[in-house]
């Protein structure tokens, strides 16, 4: 049997004797057993008894609670306080189903819930922070109904709440309500008054800012962990506590906990619409720390603002990492795993074909098989309100379309390593038969130690159909091989061509084939005018300017057959190349997360 956290008794009052199970059975049987069968004792205090019961009559399991004061003045608040809960219906207050007294007992009847103490809960660490946001709402909407029918809470603590293994939250007990206040018997006070509003601690009857303030401490103790202390003011940030508190709820909860009624939310309901405005879940839009926009600026407020409840209690909007033909890639936290992750969201006019959807699903499916290092790791695929998204591992650190534009061409030794790197990769991908087929510079992302991230594995593909080659529709094809360009069959050798055309770019600072539309590009691909790198990089060696130009042949079969062979003939140039090493692309990398110039 488990004690129950009284909440504070009335001097003066006893009860008739705290109870022994057996006896507490034998007598609630003996006055209520015709209708009401004992399952168990669910919780139990001096004055209370809560079981856990079934209705006979009406085959379903109740709330029983009795209770076992004789003094008319206990008794009458109990009672008062069952009026008090059926003056209301609403899903975050416990239903009252019939009270009464029968003999030497009180009794109220209720609706049973499935769950635990949010205290008991807490106890076992902070919550969930999705599961924050559903008991927020919870409480909040409760609150607001109990104000419409002229009630004022005044205080919410933990273990007066019920929580569900889904979240969400019911308010058990109204026994210092406004309603009952005029049956409490004189000095009773509850015992965790650091819920209650200063201004009702002080013996204030309170008003809906008493409420938002005791809903304040409430979401306080869920997220920290921690009993807020009675002076607010000293009240630590909930970030200090646990960093990855969004900065919305922090705001909330900031703002509903101050020590002067006026400065906080005047009702329930302005704290909720604050909670559930798209605009307001999260304190300002996305910050773009990336390149590239894709559209008026304009736009952003309002694609956010439908991104943001889309994304609903999975995931906060952190940063705009960048934009392009495809959607927008934006860094946001997971708010169930605590973690940062990236976050690639399509435009709406790519989804609108089920066909599309469908093939996008399927590719995302085999590219999230992939595991290798120096290929992006997908977590996740979902959509909702007309939007679809994936989401994948953050790299912390610029594109390499980024870093030849803040640096210029890379050292030849860091060329490379690329090449290595992305030739392992794709021989990876292509032997668990996935082609990548949109290899750009923005797709190759530098991390922090200088090793290469390749990401968007099997996106160019999915999205093809109806909206013709990926690297056209993202605006760059001066890094699609022919074949892909004209529309035609695309195999291995495509990403081949694509990867030698970034190379060329990492050395000389420009795509091989420039152009501002396909056919200037393919013109010159087709006729084979491949670029001189050693007429701008006489570092660059005869044997690696070779390799790359065979893997840039317009015929496919010039090419070489498989990542495997490209890589060993980049080996075979490059072993006795006399290349030493130079200042490593990492330092360019840390630099850019640190937010530094690359000078």
């Amino acid at each position: 049997m488990r004690p129950e956290r009284p909440g504070g008794a009335a001097p003066g009052t006893a009860p008739l004797s705290h109870p022994e199970p057996l006896d507490a059975f034998a007598r609630t049987g003996a006055a209520l057993g015709s209708r009401y069968r004992l399952e168990r004792i669910a919780a139990s205090s001096a004055e209370r008894v809560l079981f856990e019961a079934y209705d006979e009559t009406l085959k379903r399991r109740v709330s029983l609670r009795i209770n076992f004061y004789l003094e008319p003045e206990a008794r009458a608040w109990f009672l008062r306080e069952a009026e008090a809960l059926g003056q209301l219906d609403h899903s975050a207050i416990r239903h009252v189903y019939d009270a009464g007294v029968v003999g030497d007992l009180a009794y109220r009847v209720g609706n049973w819930i499935d769950g635990e103490g949010l205290q008991s809960a807490v106890e076992r660490g902070p919550r969930p922070l999705p599961t924050v946001l559903a008991l927020a709402r919870d409480l909040l909407g409760g609150l607001e109904h109990a104000h419409l029918h002229g009630i004022i809470v005044r205080r919410v603590a933990p273990a007066t709440v019920l929580v569900t293994s889904a979240g969400r939250g019911t308010v058990t007990d109204l026994r210092y309500c406004s309603y009952v206040l005029p049956a409490i018997p004189a000095g009773a006070a509850p015992s965790d008054q650091s819920f209650m509003a200063p201004e009702v601690r002080g013996g204030a009857a309170g008003d809906p800012t008493g409420d938002v303030y005791t809903a304040g401490a409430l979401l306080y103790y869920v997220v920290t962990g921690q009993e807020p202390p009675l002076d607010p003011a000293r009240a630590r940030r909930p970030s200090e506590l646990r960093p990855t508190t969004p900065r919305a709820i922090e705001r909330l909860i900031l703002r509903a906990m101050q020590p002067v009624p006026e400065d906080r939310y005047l009702t329930a309901a302005e704290m909720l619409e604050d909670l559930a405005a798209d605009a307001g879940i999260f304190e300002t839009r996305a910050v773009s720390v990336g390149g590239g926009t894709s559209g008026p600026d304009e736009d952003r407020p309002r694609w956010e603002q439908r991104l943001r409840r889309a994304l609903g209690d999975d995931y906060e909007l952190l940063a705009l990492l960048g934009t392009g033909g495809f959607g927008r890639v934006y860094r946001v936290r997971d708010l169930h795993l605590e973690r940062e992750v990236a976050l690639k969201v399509l435009q709406p006019s790519l989804t609108q074909d089920s066909e599309v959807v469908e093939r996008f699903r399927r590719e995302a499916q085999l590219a999230a098989r992939l595991s290798h290092p120096n290929i992006v790791n997908i977590y996740d695929i979902a959509g909702r309100s007309g939007l679809i998204w994936y989401t994948m591992e953050l790299i912390n650190g610029p594109s390499l379309a980024q870093l030849v534009e803040r640096e210029g061409p890379a050292p030849v030794d860091r060329v490379v390593r690329l090449l290595r790197e992305a030739l392992s990769a794709l021989a990876h991908a292509h032997g668990s038969g996935l082609v990548h087929r949109d290899i750009k510079p923005e797709n190759m992302l530098i991390a922090p130690d200088g090793s290469l991230q390749i990401t968007d594995f099997g996106l160019a593909l999915a999205l093809r159909g109806k909206f013709g080659g990926a690297t056209s529709q993202s605006g760059t094809p001066q890094f699609a091989s022919p074949e892909q360009l004209l529309g035609e069959r695309v195999d291995q050798r495509s990403d081949l061509y694509s990867l030698a055309a970034v190379a060329y770019y990492a050395l000389l600072g420009k795509a091989p084939f420039p152009g501002l539309t396909v056919e200037q590009v393919l013109a010159k691909q087709t006729t084979n005018q491949l670029p001189t790198s050693r007429g701008a990089r006489e570092d660059v060696s005869d044997a690696l300017e070779r390799a790359l130009d065979r893997a840039l042949s317009a015929e496919v079969e010039a090419r070489y057959p498989s990542a495997a062979e490209f890589l060993q003939a980049v080996n075979r140039a490059t072993d006795n190349s006399g290349l030493e090493p130079v200042a490593d692309w990492a330092r360019a990398a840390a630099r850019w997360l640190r937010g530094s110039p690359l000078d």
